[in-house]
């Protein structure tokens, strides 16, 4: 066991959640583990995996309320709009059978000198990463679709969201799928981060990240092409505003939602502000 991580509530202090990083052996062996339980969840029929999808769709309306005020303690964001993620974590499950259903399959075509054939296959252990902003939805939208797929996954929730995390990993496992995860919390910094991505029993590594750990996986993962790294994170995004007559009035309104719209800081952010040239007032 690694050093010990305490959650307290940014608005009142108080402690949330107590636990222990995962060392290095912990991590390998949860990568393990979900290496074991791979080929017998990727042989199973799609329709098996998809009930046990959405049965843990069911348990997350059902733990709704519970799950957005632990959501809502952890990151400071108000009640409505913790519900709001939580709302978003439970539709994820219908547009990803749908998605599957789009983009996967086998098809065949017929071409001069033969056929062409795709057909579509689990890739293996997947690593998800959960970020602090959107603790519940953004990690869910990796871990719902590689399970439909035929994958299995460790998954590390933030540093600073350890208990959202923990609960929605006990929801697997009531919904009767083992989500194998590096340990029952979190780790501290980069760590445990560091010891997923060094593993070589991941197939594939999913994380929201900023632009310094984001160029170090892409260094790691380089001479891997067998592997999958998929990073999610925030661009130069700016606001155009096409009718610059009041100026003065649509900046204010640019500079007091830019960053937190309505808590905490999105990956959409806007820097900058692209004024159409032409005759303006204010």
């Amino acid at each position: 066991m690694g050093e010990a991580l305490l959650k307290h509530n940014p608005v009142s202090g108080s402690l949330l959640w107590e636990g222990l990083v995962a060392d290095k052996a912990q991590v390998e062996e949860a990568c393990r583990a979900a290496r074991a339980a791979f080929p017998g969840w990727a042989k199973r029929p799609f329709a098996e995996r998809q009930e046990i999808v959405e049965r843990f769709a069911g348990l997350l309306e059902t733990n709704k309320a519970t799950l957005a005020e632990t959501i809502a303690q952890e990151t400071g964001k108000p009640r409505w709009e913790a519900a709001t993620e939580v709302t978003a974590m439970v539709n994820k499950i219908a547009i990803s059978i749908k998605s599957y259903h789009t983009r996967t399959g086998e098809t065949h075509t017929t071409m001069a000198d033969g056929a062409a054939t795709l057909r579509h296959r689990p890739h293996g252990v997947l690593a998800v990463f959960g970020p602090y902003n959107f603790p519940g939805h953004l990690p869910n939208g990796h871990i719902v679709p590689g399970l439909l797929a035929g994958n299995t996954l460790v998954f590390k929730p933030s540093e600073l969201t350890p208990r959202i995390g923990e609960q929605v990993m006990k929801l697997w496992e009531g919904g009767r799928y083992t989500c194998w995860r590096a340990e029952s919390g979190a780790g501290r910094g980069a760590k445990p981060a560091r010891r997923c991505r060094s593993s070589r029993i991941l197939m594939a590594c999913c994380l929201p990240a900023a632009r310094a750990p984001a160029t170090t996986f892409t260094a790691s993962f380089a001479g891997q092409p067998e592997k999958i790294l998929a990073l999610e994170m925030g661009g130069n995004n700016p606001l155009i505003v096409e009718d610059p007559q009041d100026i003065g009035r649509g900046g204010s309104r640019w500079r007091s939602s830019r960053r937190l719209s309505p808590a905490g800081q999105r990956c959409t952010c806007a820097r900058r502000l692209l004024v159409k040239q032409g005759e303006r007032r204010g």
